[in-house]
């Protein structure tokens, strides 16, 4: 079958094979093209603190309705990284069997005394009756579940954290089942214009005296390795999800700011409270333009199996 890959903010459609290696790599979603690294820089390390702080300014609702659509088919959905449980329940209220795997104890923890108290119920609007969530520790490279055991696999956000990415989206493919025309790996990551990504590589990331962050690597080559896997469409489109600070007072809004992006990737870092320092002005002059929020901009990807879309 003739691979179809999608530019969703333009509605163009090419064939991935007149593409080549070379049309994947220069599409726009995967930039900034200029900095693109000939390598896997690492994972990022979240602290337990950093990203609670993190996740509670955060607000997701367009980049939650655009996981529930691309998902929308699927009965048995798997979500690699639960997380805060926010978008599991949402899937979960939709689908017949829900299943998250999420590495990090505390948050395994937390995911299933969420679903334990609710009665085994997602906390979405309109949940189907009898529906569940099954809450697994595990890591995206290694996950702890039988082949084609899901017809939609869903990791957001999880591939600049995960030690090997390209084991990581071979093992989200082999969980899908790609005998079932319609089964879907969907993955978001961070697109191009990411404010908070843009702020971080300004400032924080000289400081700690490591390689760029480029987001867009990582979905090129999870495209190209679903593309290789079988997956016979590959689509793309962006999202929006935005940091809110509410604070009245400027400097309190810079100080409260500083602190959320330093502590997210590097609070237990040697050099933080110079990062924190350092930050200062660049958000200064982000927040003259957009007061309250920083934007936390994604490209969905969708790599559907066979013809069902």
């Amino acid at each position: 079958m003739e691979k179809e890959f999608i530019v969703g903010a333009t509605g163009t459609t090419a064939t991935v094979d007149a593409l080549g290696a070379a049309g994947i790599a220069d599409h726009p979603f995967f930039g900034p093209l200029d900095r693109r690294p000939a390598h896997h820089r690492g994972p990022h390390r979240l602290s337990h603190h950093g990203w609670l702080n993190f996740a509670g300014r955060l607000e997701r609702r367009e980049e939650v309705a655009s996981v529930l659509t691309a998902v929308a088919t699927g009965d048995r959905v798997l979500d690699v990284g639960g997380g805060t449980g926010e978008l599991t329940r949402a899937v979960a209220a939709r689908a017949v069997h829900c299943v998250t795997v999420e590495p990090h104890a505390h948050r395994v923890e937390a995911l299933q005394t969420s679903v334990d108290t609710s009665g085994g119920a997602p906390d979405a609007p309109g949940a189907p009756d009898g529906a569940e969530i099954e809450v697994l520790p595990g890591y995206a490279e290694e996950l702890p579940l039988p082949d084609a055991a899901f017809d939609a696999v869903l990791a957001c956000w999880v591939l600049p954290y995960a030690d090997d990415p390209d084991r990581a989206v071979r093992e989200l493919a082999r969980v899908c089942d790609r005998d079932t025309p319609g089964s879907r790996v969907v993955l978001i990551g961070g697109a191009p214009d990411n404010e908070l990504v843009s702020l971080l590589n300004e400032v924080c990331v000289p400081i700690a005296g490591e390689p760029h962050d480029h987001q867009g690597y990582l979905l090129e080559n999870a495209a190209r390795t679903l593309s290789e896997l079988g997956f016979s469409a590959i689509s793309l489109h962006r999202t929006e999800a935005a940091l809110h600070f509410p604070e009245s007072d400027p400097e309190e809004r810079i100080t409260a700011a500083a602190a959320l992006l330093t502590d997210f990737w590097y609070e237990e870092h040697p050099r933080a409270d110079e990062m924190r320092v350092a930050l200062r002005p660049a958000l200064r002059r982000h927040f003259a333009r957009r007061p309250y929020a920083i934007g936390d901009q994604g490209i969905v990807l969708v790599a559907v199996c066979g013809s069902r879309n």
